[in-house]
């Protein structure tokens, strides 16, 4: 644990450090600062890299083509999740919990996880037993649900580059640099202070 700590102090310590440098940059010389920095200063959206990810893959045509080694498995599955829940105490799952939570909390959770996995499974149990012998059975279901939701569509008001907070900042540098200067220097007088033990 101290060894995480120490990596998170040196972390700390290293972003303090590069927004004291901004800060200074931003007071002595903003207009070197912006011409060294301008190359970082570009979009690059994501949707081109995640494209290719955001595209339907069907996989039914090759559940219903092997739709009896699906059926067992999912039957195998489910089957002995339900055996291992039978010969356990729905109380068994508080331990599962923090013991500071509150006695009520902790018994309305491990009882409700207890059902909703009995219930689940008994779920998967019905479905890969129509897949083993009839799975012409969950056409008209899978035919309903199965719809393609593109994330894609769905970020693209997010995917949008919005420069207001850098403009106000080119056009209020030593401002912004002084903001940066004082906060930084108070969470480093922060840290060293947890540091060393004084506060």
């Amino acid at each position: 644990m101290d060894t995480i700590i120490t990596a998170l102090y040196w972390i700390a310590t290293t972003l303090i450090l590069l927004a004291l440098a901004t800060g200074i940059g931003l007071l002595a010389a903003p207009a070197q600062l912006r011409a060294l920095i301008r190359p970082l200063d570009r979009w690059h959206s994501l949707r081109p890299a995640l494209g290719a990810l955001d595209k339907p893959r069907y996989t039914e045509r090759g559940i219903y083509r092997h739709h009896r080694l699906a059926g067992a498995l999912i039957v195998a599955g489910a089957g002995y999740t339900l055996l291992r829940l039978t010969g356990i105490d729905h109380q068994a799952t508080l331990a599962l919990l923090p013991d500071n939570w509150d006695s009520g909390l902790r018994t309305l959770l491990a009882a409700n996880t207890y059902w909703l996995l009995l219930l689940s499974n008994l779920a998967a149990l019905g479905v890969g037993l129509a897949v083993y012998f009839r799975p012409s059975l969950l056409k008209h279901l899978e035919t309903r649900s199965n719809r393609w939701l593109s994330s894609r569509q769905a970020m693209k008001p997010l995917d949008t580059w919005h420069s207001e907070a850098n403009t106000a900042l080119w056009h209020h540098p030593r401002l912004t640099g002084s903001f940066l200067l004082l906060g930084s220097l108070y969470v480093w007088g922060v840290l060293l202070a947890y540091r060393h033990g004084i506060l």
